[in-house]
């Protein structure tokens, strides 16, 4: 919802009877995909426009239930409310982007994004969630709420110039993902066969929606990559979206079998739980870029990888 939608539909019910007795609420959500049910029931807090005595009981009414785990409630008037979604979401956005060029940083200077993220996150006004470094955020809600807000906010005359850069530089970070893979093969991937291990944005969904592989593969096959590819929920959207040259593989080890290089782009606890060895085993080649951070960097070379993980140094650089 736009801010000023509440607003407007006020406006229309008003011009269409003059007569009607009734009030405009706003109660905008802040579900996560794959964790809506546990977010609905048991939420940080509510967030609710309303700006009378009777629409504000009614919603007190509503979440009754949740009175009952001290949630907490919070009554504004609805642009304030509408508002309140968009910060939220482009906050998140900043904070994610922030980590990722802190991870460029760190990769420049041999630092380790990983305890720079602790680091920080251990300051309880920072906190440690979105800290975590990757290819760029996609999915519904990130992309299309910064670009909203940043429109609302020109419209207004009040640039969010912040966020105007977040989509700026998600955008390109996810275009350049297709790059890092090409330069970490020693800038030529032709001919050669690539495992892309997820294709959702974000575990526990088959949400394509700006995924980066939308990005990453297309760069691929442009560069005459073979690609395999494997999600355990995303294919069928994925084969909507992606060229008909990817190959779906119905599981992890199919796709990983006589692979040259191995990609992870979605965290899925199931990849966590594939030893490098095992990798090792299956593997016609010896390089993983691992785009989510989810190996142990020294497990991983002592396997016998070459590896490219984000902000994060090789161990075998320092032997």
């Amino acid at each position: 919802m736009p801010v000023g939608t509440g607003r407007e539909v006020e406006a229309i019910i008003k011009r269409t009877n003059p007569e009607a007795d009734f009030d405009v609420a706003s109660n905008p959500e802040f579900l996560r995909e794959g964790s809506a049910i546990a977010d609905f029931m048991r939420p940080d807090r509510v967030v609710v426009g309303a700006e009378t005595p009777r629409a504000q009981a009614m919603m007190k009414a509503l979440y009754r239930p949740l009175f009952l785990l001290e949630t907490p409630i919070l009554f504004t008037n609805l642009e304030t409310s509408e508002l309140i979604k968009y910060a939220a979401n482009a906050f998140l956005a900043v904070k994610i982007s922030f980590i990722n060029q802190m991870a460029d940083l760190c990769e420049k200077i041999g630092a380790d994004v990983h305890d720079v993220a602790k680091g920080m996150g251990l300051d309880k006004r920072i906190g440690p969630k979105f800290l975590h470094p990757g290819p760029g955020y996609g999915g519904y809600c990130f992309p299309k709420d910064t670009q909203a807000l940043v429109r609302t906010a020109s419209q207004f005359c009040a640039p969010v110039s912040i966020v105007e850069d977040v989509v700026r530089y998600n955008a390109a970070r996810k275009q350049s993902m297709g790059k890092r893979i090409i330069a970490a093969a020693g800038g030529e991937v032709s001919g050669k066969t690539i495992a892309i291990l997820g294709l959702a944005f974000k575990p526990e969904t088959d949400d394509m929606r700006d995924s980066p592989v939308l990005d990453i593969i297309p760069q691929l096959l442009e560069e005459k990559a073979n690609i395999k590819a494997y999600d355990p929920a995303a294919m069928e959207q994925a084969a909507k979206l992606l060229p008909d040259e990817v190959e779906y593989c119905d599981l992890a080890e199919t796709a990983i079998t006589g692979a040259d290089i191995v990609v992870i782009v979605t965290e899925w606890n199931e990849f966590r739980a594939i030893p490098p060895s095992r990798l090792a085993a299956n593997m016609a080649g010896r390089l993983l870029v691992d785009l989510r951070n989810i190996y142990d960097p020294v497990a991983v070379v002592e396997a016998g990888f070459d590896l490219d993980n984000i902000g994060r140094m090789n161990p075998s650089s320092h032997d």
